[in-house]
């Protein structure tokens, strides 16, 4: 295969060319076709001028395929400063021809030239995800035209505790994008943030692994002896619910999942507040203290944990006695992986808490699931809340209304305080006041007469 048979633009090839790129190695003949049609990839590769050209050829040619090219479209993420500049050099290289722009965004560089690149959208960037995620957040700032986003060196970056900030900046791409990743080596972290940064991949170079992304792990299937239930909640009483369910089915280590830091947090107090060991874990946390509180969790320290903003694949957790979905999850595949943390045994189980909003997200899991979760019916403690709300609201409502009593002997007392009144019937003219017609008829003729 020669680099004319990619079908790359001529501006693109006079640029190969120039960096002396006269025929394409073993890998990009191997990953440029799957790259260059769309799809998603997770590729083997070590650094080197290598990896280098793929990159480079990837976001010139993706680049100049657009019909719009205002803005930044092609992002990169590498993890040191040096293979910043690195790629920064080789892209601007390649690109002389088609006059294609792009910048590096690292600690070695000058902030505020890096800051005016992102603001005026520079349409290929390659950065470092510490100064990256540090400048989109003092400046607020979101992609929202990223045609094709790569990751550099996962395996590397998990290992120095960037997974969090590459998340973030995930966050901060708001467009549906292409998606590109390469590692070293396969390893479970790497596999975990593959699962939840590609869809349906290509993978590329890995020995004893299928094309086709099964070798990522397949959604496991919801274990068929768990039990499986949902409450329905009544209004503003979700706490209670959670709290009444717990104190009737205990055990030895419960994960609590919310859809927000907030609503962990909220829980959090409550619990600790009834005197229950509880952490908590969030995307916020820094890799050090996820890693603290779920230790406290694992060895038995704590017997409740709180998770929200962390998908259950990344929890790597085993026989739990209890999962709760204190909020329902709206992806079949995540409440999937929640059973999964769930031991076998009588006792183990996964508990959904429905509120109103819930509904269509528990319905959805009904449909899906070949083994749909069973209603179960309130803790005794929430009837009993629900009878006392209902008896105080009979209550405030008699209270509000006067009593009909009470309104007559005042009305009599008001009639007592008043004058006398002449009765309209001596009056010269009767009720009306009004004398009446003396022909009006045989009646009052003899009405007169016997007066």
């Amino acid at each position: 295969m020669n680099f004319d048979e990619l079908n790359l633009s001529q501006e693109i090839l006079d640029g190969l060319k120039d960096v002396k790129y006269d025929e394409p190695t073993s890998l990009q003949q191997s990953v440029l076709p799957s790259i260059l049609e769309g799809k998603d990839v997770l590729i083997k590769a070590e650094g080197g001028k290598d990896k280098e050209g793929v990159i480079g050829i990837t976001a010139l040619e993706k680049f100049s395929n657009l019909e719009e090219q205002k803005g930044t479209h092609i992002l990169v993420l590498t993890p040191n400063p040096k293979e910043a500049k690195e790629i920064d050099e080789l892209i601007w290289a390649m690109g002389y021809h088609a006059e294609v722009e792009c910048a590096a965004i690292d600690i070695d560089g000058d902030r505020e030239s890096q800051e005016e690149a992102i603001a005026n959208g520079v349409p290929i960037l390659i950065a470092n995800p510490g100064r990256l995620l540090e400048i989109l957040e003092d400046e607020k700032h979101i992609f929202r035209q990223v045609n094709c986003f790569v990751i550099d060196a996962i395996d590397e970056m998990i290992s120095i505790g960037l997974s969090d900030r590459l998340k973030d900046i995930n966050k901060r791409v708001m467009s549906d994008c292409q998606k590109i990743m390469f590692a070293n080596e396969l390893n479970n972290d790497v596999k975990s943030f593959a699962q939840y940064f590609l869809k349906e991949p290509d993978l590329i170079g890995f020995e004893n692994l299928p094309a086709n992304g099964q070798g990522l792990g397949e959604v496991p299937e919801v274990p068929k002896n768990l039990s499986q239930g949902y409450i329905n909640v009544p209004p503003r009483m979700k706490i209670t619910t959670l709290m009444a369910h717990i104190e009737s089915t205990p055990s030895d280590r419960c994960v609590i999942f919310t859809a927000s830091k907030r609503g962990t947090d909220r829980l959090y107090r409550v619990l600790r507040k009834r005197n229950m060991k509880a952490t908590s874990l969030h995307g916020k946390l820094s890799d050090k203290k996820i890693a603290q509180r779920f230790a406290n969790f694992t060895n038995g320290d704590v017997q409740y944990l709180l998770v929200a903003d962390i998908p259950a694949a990344e929890l790597n957790l085993q026989k739990v006695k209890q999962v709760i979905n204190y909020d329902v999850p709206n992806d079949p595949d995540e409440y999937r992986y929640r059973a999964n943390l769930v031991g076998s045994g009588k006792a183990t189980r996964i508990v959904s808490l429905v509120s109103k909003q819930d509904r269509s997200d528990i319905s959805t899991l009904e449909n899906e699931l070949g083994q749909a979760p069973q209603e179960l019916p309130l803790p005794d403690k929430v009837k009993q809340k629900l009878k006392e709300r209902k008896n105080k609201k009979k209550k405030d409502k008699r209270k509000s209304r006067p009593k009909r009593g009470k309104s007559k002997e005042k009305e009599k007392e008001k009639n007592k305080m008043e004058l006398p009144r002449p009765s309209y019937d001596k009056l010269s003219g009767g009720r009306s006041g009004r004398k009446k017609d003396e022909r009006e008829g045989v009646v009052e003729f003899f009405k007169k007469l016997f007066s």
